[in-house]
């Protein structure tokens, strides 16, 4: 088996025998930072150089290590590709190239995808402003203290202290609508 890889090495022009020296190295990176990243090793000022030293992008920068990895990727099996098909330096450098901003810019979009998609499950009561509500224990007339509302918002459902914005009292479930966060655990409400 060794015998037949060194004779189609051996077989391949030396500008595709560099492309895919390129592809190779390129691939077995491509696999450390899989590992890496699969058992938790990922550390992103280890992996992100370029965020360190100030070329910080927002998440998924194009001269980090990963997007330059996919880059050299694309580049060395494109090119060498095209030039064991018989294509000329020049035309496989094209193609290397091409395929490399390609797989380089797939690498960008998918981590700022990924990255845009964090969270860290905090609730901030100022997203609960227009938000609907379930009355849980009966709120008195014009503000007075005592009730309690179930707000549904951005897919979760958090119970508040509430204050009744109305003349009137709001009876257990009924429905209402949060007009105001008066603070960090009390909204006032306003029936629909």
């Amino acid at each position: 088996m060794i015998a037949s890889f060194s004779e189609f090495w051996g077989g391949l022009p030396t500008a595709a025998q560099l492309f895919f020296a390129i592809g190779l190295l390129s691939g077995a990176v491509s696999v450390v930072l899989g590992v890496m990243s699969a058992v938790g090793l990922e550390h992103h000022d280890a992996i992100d150089l370029p965020d360190t030293i100030g070329w910080d992008a927002g998440g998924g920068g194009i001269f980090s290590v990963k997007p330059m990895t996919g880059f050299l990727l694309g580049f060395g099996w494109a090119g060498g590709i095209a030039s064991a098909s018989g294509l000329g330096t020049l035309v496989s450098v094209g193609i290397a190239l091409a395929a490399g901003a390609s797989v380089m810019g797939l690498v960008v979009g998918l981590l700022r995808l990924l990255l845009g998609m964090r969270s860290d499950g905090t609730v901030r009561i100022a997203d609960a402003v227009d938000a609907p509500g379930t009355v849980y224990v009966g709120l008195p007339p014009s503000r007075q203290a005592g009730g309690q509302v179930t707000v549904h918002f951005r897919g979760r459902q958090e119970t508040y202290q509430a204050l009744n914005a109305s003349d009137r009292a709001i009876p257990s479930g009924e429905r209402v609508r949060v007009v105001a966060v008066l603070d960090g655990q009390t909204v006032l409400v306003e029936p629909f």
